[in-house]
C-alpha cells in the first residue's frame, strides 16, 4: 500500500478497505459463508468481528475531545507509519495475541434464510464502516495524531493509528492483506 499521509488520503485508504472487504466477503455463497472449519472462523464470524472492532472507534470518536483527554491522556509522541503500524500489530499476533472478551464473534450458523441472513449482516457492516468514515471527516488534520484510543492488544493508539489498524484489520480478515 502506498504510504497514507494526509487525511484525505487515509479517508480514502479507509474507504477503499471498507469495500474491499464487503465485496470479498458478498462473493462467499450463503452456505459456506456461516461454516465454520474446526476452530477457524466463519466468514459471517470475521465479518461480525470487525462490526464489533468498528463501532467502538466510532463511539469514541464521537466524544468530545476533552473527554478522550481526559481518560486517555494527549499523545506524547508522532503517530507510527502504517506499515509500521502493521509490523506491530503482525508482531503481537505471532506472540500469540488473539481477539478476546466483546470482540470474539457469536454469529450462528443459520438453518434458514442463510441468504437473507447474510444480507443483513453485511447490511450491518455496511452501516458501521459507513459511520465510522463519517465520524473520521470530521476530525481536524492535527487532532488525528494529538488524541489517543484504547486498543485492547496495541495499547493506546493516536486516532490516526487506530484508523491504520482499521484499515489494515478490514483487508486482514477479508483475506486481502497480502501476509
Amino acid at each position: 500500500m502506498t504510504e497514507i499521509r494526509t487525511k484525505s488520503e487515509l479517508i480514502s485508504a479507509l474507504k477503499d478497505s471498507n469495500l474491499r472487504a464487503e465485496d470479498w466477503f458478498l462473493k462467499i455463497p450463503a452456505d459456506e459463508f456461516f461454516t465454520r472449519h474446526g476452530e477457524v472462523w466463519s466468514p459471517s464470524d470475521n465479518v461480525d468481528h470487525m462490526i464489533k472492532a468498528v463501532k467502538p472507534i466510532t463511539k469514541a470518536l464521537n466524544l468530545p475531545k476533552i473527554t478522550l483527554q481526559t481518560m486517555l491522556g494527549k499523545a506524547e509522541k508522532p503517530s507510527v507509519s502504517y506499515e509500521e503500524l502493521c509490523k506491530i500489530y503482525r508482531d503481537e499476533l505471532a506472540k500469540g495475541a488473539l481477539a478476546s472478551g466483546r470482540y470474539l464473534p457469536d454469529q450462528e450458523s443459520p438453518s434458514e434464510n442463510a441468504e437473507q441472513k447474510k444480507k443483513d449482516l453485511l447490511q450491518q457492516w455496511s452501516i458501521a464502516s459507513d459511520e465510522l468514515v463519517s465520524v473520521v471527516e470530521k476530525w481536524q488534520e492535527n487532532d488525528l495524531d494529538n488524541y489517543l484510543l484504547p486498543h485492547p492488544i496495541l495499547g493506546k493508539l493516536t486516532v490516526r493509528e487506530m484508523i491504520f489498524f482499521t484499515i489494515y484489520h478490514n483487508l486482514r480478515h477479508a483475506s486481502l492483506a497480502g501476509d
